[in-house]
């Protein structure tokens, strides 16, 4: 443009570029524009000189803007610029127009004329080329940057698979053998407790292999429920009918007082295509994670919506929340950051929900509280009445 400039020996120059999807003009370079004042100006295809070019597919010389009716003083209205005479070659990439190169005001006594039209032709071709090469750089990069993003999705996943499925053969051989002299184990020191004299400082030590042992029972009792988990058998069922019943065990289990639970469902409640008993599972799962995270008591909301045409059910808590660097390894098999429990929580609503061709996502801020929402696809869902 500067090259244009000083070849034209003309006061300024600027870049339209057309916006096809508006049918419109803006600003892709202006020199001369300091205060950048022409970015906010659009003009409409056929408003103007360079409107008449883009419509048109034609270049125009203008000797003087003040005789000839194509002329807008919009721009110099908002720009404070005086336009005197303009030529203005429209910008091509392979006949389709992307812009048009417009230069102002020649210097001088003497016109633009049909020498200065064939030089800005020239340069206007170099334009349309570089335009459409930056449009494609564009378009590239941000297919390999959604690409690379799916291959790194992709890849977690399938590390999850494979671990999963090591974990499978490693707890059929393991469960067993852990069970046997674990039962053993919790039911001497059972024994042991009744022999033992009352208040005996021992017991106190008993109670923890009582306690101890009762949390590797239960993570044998987890371990063996994920790895022998059965293939969905999908019904139809309605959807407050999952929440209120899950709710309903959890809340048998151990509700603490201090926890409030409020429900938001869908007013249409629609009927979903799912394995009741594990879905059911998924959000007992969820609603425990969120009781343990506020030991002190808190408030657990439980959700349904619409996120484009897929269902969505959250389970949202005001606990503690999730460290950032933790949220990758959440799904990963026995991570946990509680001091109970197997760490197979997520990854078993995890496995429930992709088998049911859904989706898990976790939100959460430390010290604010973690949401965790199902994503149900289409294809589960039904509107019938």
């Amino acid at each position: 443009m500067r090259l244009a400039e000083e070849l034209m020996d003309a006061e300024a120059c600027s870049i339209f570029e057309v916006d096809h999807e508006k049918n419109e003009l803006f600003f892709r370079l202006a020199r001369r524009d300091p205060r950048r004042k022409t970015q906010a100006i659009r003009m409409k295809m056929g408003e103007g000189i360079v409107g008449w070019v883009a419509s048109s597919g034609e270049p125009l010389v203008v000797p003087d803007t003040e005789k000839d009716d194509r002329f807008s003083g919009k721009v110099d209205s908002l720009t404070g610029f005086r336009t005197r005479s303009i030529i203005a070659l429209p910008i091509k990439h392979r006949e389709q127009i992307l812009g048009v190169l417009e230069v102002l005001n020649k210097r001088g006594p003497d016109a633009f004329d049909s020498e200065d039209l064939e030089v800005l032709a020239i340069v206007a071709s170099q334009i349309g080329i570089a335009i459409q090469n930056a449009k494609l750089y564009a378009r590239l990069r941000q297919q390999f940057t959604l690409t690379e993003a799916e291959l790194k999705e992709t890849q977690a996943r399938l590390l999850r698979s494979e671990r999963l499925a090591a974990l499978g053969q490693l707890a059929q051989g393991i469960a067993h053998e852990v069970r046997n002299p674990v039962t053993s184990i919790g039911g001497f020191a059972k024994r042991l407790k009744k022999a033992l004299p009352e208040n005996d400082p021992v017991a106190h030590y008993v109670d923890i292999i009582l306690k101890e042992t009762s949390r590797l029972e239960q993570m044998v009792q987890d371990l063996e429920q994920f790895t022998r988990m059965p293939k969905p058998e999908i019904r139809q069922v309605r959807l407050r009918a999952i929440l209120q019943s899950a709710l309903k065990v959890w809340e048998m289990e151990d509700r603490s007082d201090q926890i409030e639970v409020n429900m938001e469902t869908l007013p249409e409640d629609p009927a979903v295509f799912v394995d009741r008993a594990l879905m059911e599972q998924a959000l007992i799962h969820l609603l425990r994670n969120a009781r343990d995270a506020m030991p002190q008591g808190g408030v657990i909301s439980i959700s349904t919506s619409w996120e484009d045409k897929w269902l969505v059910l959250s389970v949202k808590d005001t606990g503690s929340g999730i460290a950032s660097e933790e949220l990758p390894r959440i799904f990963d098999p026995f991570f946990t950051s509680k001091t109970r429990g197997s760490g197979l929580g997520l990854t078993t609503v995890n496995r429930i929900v992709n088998e049911h061709g859904g989706e898990v996502k976790i939100f959460s801020t430390p010290g604010d509280g973690t949401e965790a929402r199902i994503l149900l696809p289409p294809f589960s869902q039904t509107h019938l009445t």
